[in-house]
């Protein structure tokens, strides 16, 4: 059972609303994603590979790899509240065709400087970082965007294809920037191929530097809906920002979607920071065997964790969430989540490492999409990107730090010790959350301080 009405009697065009005009808008995007997670891929395979290929090289090349994901995510979560606020106040169809045109153009320009020998480290760098912040007001017009095109009833549906799109970016994006990276090798290293191309690493920037064109002539010629009409805007973006975290912190039903976000990726993080660790020690033996070598046990475990994302992520979007509260949804999410975490950290089997893969990620779907609902249904039009920029802000910075704690503990114990922990204490704090004796009118009360009592 669940409570959306049948999508063939919503979003029909009233009001301009448009599911299938939504489904080319997230098509789009979705491509522009794998692109961005394929220009990631094929950053660490130049480093590896060309910048600093000798085991002499291994300081370096640590340090560039932390270089690198520090300049690909520590922007982006940092300029979300901006992004946000500078969403809430302009046209967001001109924000997505813009940031799409920039993210294009520094694509380009990886490509130029890769064929004409020119990429280092230190220019590469500073354009992730510009990759990054162009993203940042991307994602915050996009998410802010999905109200315009879907009814309410719909929006789990939404939600639930970017879950999809998210996961399958994980399950599918790293082998298809494989094959570009290895296609003159693969083609045999013909003649006629320029000795610019022989490097395959071009390839792959070019490849996400036309998806962000696509997505930008798709956002160009879509209708956007008319955005509901909101208060003059007064002061600058910081005061925009100021006013997104007020409004948020002002209401203190709303601090349960933003703890329970944050303490799930504080909590998960061990997980997807010790996974090849548990690939390679805890299940060796039966990993040998088996005849398994270290890859394919961590590219198994990889997969089930993408495919049980790619699961939930379809049913929630074909299904929509369950007839029940979205915070209930989100609590026993949470529990699953932690399980799943738990039967990883525990096995000593490879398929055991994947089954709690495959739990723990199938889970992901339902939780976010729960969570974004309420987001997307309870706050003000007009307050809606900054409200997901800062719960994506305080959410995800959550993250580093839970890689940070996780890394820390892992040299005092057992990393299978780390992660199951980790997952135990996931799934007890979201069971104490639903046993609480508020917890019942949680949903209601957020309703009541949104303006939303019905």
């Amino acid at each position: 059972m669940n409570d959306e009405r049948d999508p063939r009697y919503e979003d029909t065009g009233e009001d301009g609303k448009s599911y299938p005009c939504f489904l080319c808008l997230w098509a789009s995007q979705t491509l522009s994603l794998f692109g961005s997670m394929i220009t990631q891929f094929a950053v660490n395979v130049w480093l590896v590979r060309d910048l600093y290929p000798l085991p002499s090289q291994k300081p370096e090349l640590a340090v560039a790899l932390t270089t690198v994901g520090l300049a690909s995510f520590a922007p982006l979560i940092i300029a979300m509240p901006v992004a946000g606020a500078f969403a809430d106040r302009h046209d967001k169809k001109r924000i997505l065709v813009a940031s799409n045109a920039v993210l294009a153009l520094l694509s380009v320009l990886l490509v130029t400087l890769s064929l004409t020998h020119g990429l280092s480290l230190v220019p590469t760098a500073l354009i992730l970082v510009a990759y990054a912040v162009a993203t940042s007001f991307h994602s915050a017009a996009f998410d802010s965007s999905y109200g315009l095109f879907v009814s309410e009833h719909n929006l789990p549906r939404a939600g639930g294809l970017m879950m999809t799109s998210h996961a399958l970016a994980q399950l599918l994006a790293p082998a298809l920037a494989a094959t570009l990276v290895a296609a003159p090798t693969l083609m045999g290293r013909p003649s006629w191929l320029p000795a610019d191309l022989q490097d395959g690493v071009p390839f792959a920037f070019a490849a996400d530097g036309l998806t962000f064109v696509i997505a930008l002539v798709v956002v160009a010629r879509l209708r956007f809906p008319p955005a509901p009409a909101a208060p003059p805007s007064t002061g600058g973006i910081l005061d925009g920002v100021r006013e997104g975290f007020r409004w948020i912190l002002s209401r203190r039903p709303f601090h349960w979607l933003l703890t329970t976000g944050s303490f799930a990726n504080l909590t998960f993080a061990p997980l997807l920071l010790l996974l090849p660790l548990l690939a390679r020690d805890r299940v060796a033996a039966d990993a040998a065997a088996l005849g398994m070598p270290y890859e394919e046990v961590l590219a198994i475990a990889n997969i089930a964790g993408g495919f049980g994302g790619v699961l939930g992520g379809i049913a929630v979007s074909l299904l929509g969430l369950p007839r029940m509260r979205r915070t209930l949804i989100m609590g026993l999410s949470l529990v699953v989540l932690g399980l799943g975490e738990v039967i990883a950290g525990v096995s000593t089997t490879v398929w055991g490492l994947a089954l709690g893969m495959f739990v723990g990620e199938s889970l992901v779907g339902p939780l976010n999409t729960a969570s974004y609902t309420l987001w997307q249904t309870l706050t003000p039009p007009q307050m809606l990107a900054r409200a997901l920029a800062t719960r994506r802000f305080i959410a995800q910075g959550a993250f580093p730090l839970g890689t940070a704690i996780s890394g820390w503990l892992a040299v005092r114990a057992e990393p299978w010790v780390v992660v199951a922990g980790s997952g135990a204490l996931m799934a007890v704090f979201a069971t104490v959350q639903m046993l609480r004796p508020g917890f019942a009118t949680l949903e209601d009360r957020m309703r009541i301080e949104a303006g939303r009592p019905d």
